[in-house]
């Protein structure tokens, strides 16, 4: 009885710990084909790329951001630091967008090396991997300012 009072308490303590302790932030490195010009983007600018506000670049070629699946650490991050969303708010706002026929979400890749394999394939292409991922030839990365 006491060991299921002792488990009971450490869940309870583990719940009213800042979500941020619970669940560790993943860092990320934004990431484009080696032949795209950009260096630099706002916060502001990659958010509406991938919520598909813009969606060209400054050449006038169609702007393609690829996306990491909902379970992913790192869409987490990336969507609560650059979305300011949850998950679920950008699900939920996807699915209004495709049911109006306004647009649809971006594809998704199920690994940081696809979104890379993505990215070699599609010079257009934009996307975030984990940012202890060498990404090897081909891509480069994107600084992302404030």
């Amino acid at each position: 009885m006491l060991q299921h009072i002792r488990g009971a308490t450490v869940a309870a303590l583990v719940l009213l710990l800042p979500a941020g302790l619970r669940a560790q932030e993943v860092a990320y490195t934004l990431v484009v084909h080696t032949t795209n010009p950009i260096a630099h983007l706002s916060r502001d600018q990659v958010s509406k790329i991938f919520l598909r506000k813009i969606t060209l670049w400054d050449d006038r070629q169609p702007v393609l951001p690829i996306d990491q699946t909902p379970d992913s650490p790192v869409r987490r991050s990336f969507t609560k630091q650059i979305l300011q969303r949850t998950i679920a708010w950008v699900e939920t706002w996807w699915q209004q967008q495709t049911f109006a026929g306004v647009g649809v979400a971006p594809p998704e890749r199920t690994s940081d090396l696809e979104v890379l394999e993505y990215i070699r394939k599609y010079p257009n292409a934009i996307g975030y991997v984990r940012a202890d991922v060498p990404i090897g030839s081909g891509v480069k990365t994107v600084t992302v300012t404030p």
